[in-house]
């Protein structure tokens, strides 16, 4: 792999495709292909890092896979990509603060494995911001773009931490494995301790979109508390299911937050957790027998068949249905499980939504052709949570009752509402 900082054609042609985007407000453009795997050109992953109080680190995970290998006058094949990164507002004011472009080359036997790349991004001034990434494939003479949050305010921000594997690469999750062993770094290299509150919270799952849907206060008092030196940060294997919060003092509420959710996390396959996905489907009655079946396996083929009515069918709902539930712990995943969340509820039984509208409070997710009569409008609005930036309620109506029970009775006719997505 190959790396230059970019001062070439390409930059300007990019500057010209994006010239009519600082000033644009973001927020009334369609961004439904965040949510829609197939969509994406390019499958990148991100991680922000505040390595000092001038520049950001972002980092990238690519697959030099997907972009396009050419002959090069060396008469080899290579592949070359321009990552442009610009540091703006919010989606509403979307005015460049600051941006760095570089590029990327891979040589053919890098075509099959992924890739961490990363650049930084020059910033000398605090507050929320977003990073709005332009990928683009210079031989194929196309772009995906992205938007990264970036808190630069808080103290500490979540991102003045990294955390890396034991081989230093970055992680690019939040969630952790049982065989995780990892490394946090903090970007002010004088402070030798933190605080790692251990969490181990029962969430409820979310209520349906016309009911009450009542949440109790957060109890902020940690199961338990240690004292970690900067060298007990290395090599750190958190076994215990729940969540990790460290902090450099105990004053304010901000950190950094790992989650250890269930063994196979985002994948459902285990008969305990395919029933309680099923409870969006499913009457208390229904539920609760499920639920308390002594052959719990049986039990769940027993539910799919009967509505899905014969082994192929059966096969094709299971495989749509369970795949919205891992798409919703990879897409939603907070301070809980994707799945249980207001826009893991949604997205299961509805489908991706075919347009969405964010801002930097709120997301807004239309079925059907917005404003029309006939459309169906779900509005979230985003939670201050100390813990996560991905916690977003929903806008409860008794509107949506006939809406819901019409999908949810589609699926136990054994189609998938929206199957398409």
């Amino acid at each position: 792999m190959r790396m230059r900082t970019s001062k070439g054609i390409l930059y300007f042609i990019l500057m010209l495709i994006v010239s009519c985007i600082p000033m644009r407000d973001m927020s009334t453009m369609n961004m439904a292909s965040i949510y829609r795997n197939a969509d994406q050109k390019y499958h990148a992953e991100f991680v922000a890092f505040n390595e000092s109080d001038s520049t950001v680190q972002l980092f990238l995970k690519v697959l030099p896979g997907e972009f396009l290998f050419t002959r090069q006058s060396d008469d080899q094949f290579r592949a070359s990509i321009s990552v442009h990164s610009e540091i703006i507002g919010s989606y509403e004011l979307a005015k460049i603060i600051d941006s760095t472009t570089t590029e990327f080359s891979f040589e053919l036997n890098e075509k099959s494995d992924s890739k961490i790349l990363s650049t930084i991004i020059p910033l000398k001034i605090t507050g929320t911001f977003l990073i709005h990434c332009f990928i683009s494939d210079k031989n194929k003479g196309t772009y995906d773009d992205y938007f990264i949050s970036l808190d630069r305010i808080s103290k500490p921000s979540r991102q003045d931490f990294l955390v890396t594997d034991i081989k230093n690469t970055p992680l690019f999750r939040n969630y952790l494995y049982p065989f995780d062993t990892i490394n946090i770094i903090y970007k002010d290299k004088s402070l030798n301790n933190f605080w790692c509150k251990y969490y181990n919270r029962d969430f409820p799952l979310a209520a349906p979109p016309f009911s009450f849907d009542i949440h109790n206060d957060f109890n902020y008092n940690p199961d338990s508390v240690s004292y970690l030196n900067i060298e007990q940060c290395k090599g750190l294997l958190l076994e215990k299911e729940g969540f990790y919060h460290f902090q450099t003092d105990t004053i304010g509420k901000t950190g950094l937050t790992l989650f250890r959710f269930y063994n196979g996390f985002p994948d459902i396959t285990s008969p305990k957790y395919m029933i309680e996905a099923l409870r969006y489907l499913t009457n208390k009655k229904e539920f609760e027998e499920l639920k308390n079946s002594s052959t719990p396996k049986s039990k769940v083929d027993n539910f799919w068949l009967t509505h899905g009515g014969n082994e192929e069918k059966t096969r094709n709902l299971i495989k749509k249905y369970y795949g919205r539930v891992r798409e919703s712990n990879k897409y939603f995943s907070s301070f809980t499980e994707g799945w249980r969340t207001d826009r893991g509820m949604i997205y299961i039984i509805f489908g991706s939504p075919g347009t969405v509208y964010k801002s930097a409070e709120s997301e807004s997710w239309i079925y059907g052709t917005p404003n029309s009569a006939l459309a169906l409008n779900f509005f979230f609005v985003k939670v201050n949570n100390p813990f996560t930036e991905n916690d977003y309620l929903l806008s409860r109506s008794p509107t949506y009752e006939s809406n819901w029970y019409r999908a949810v009775e589609i699926w136990r006719q054994g189609r998938a509402y929206n199957n398409f997505n």
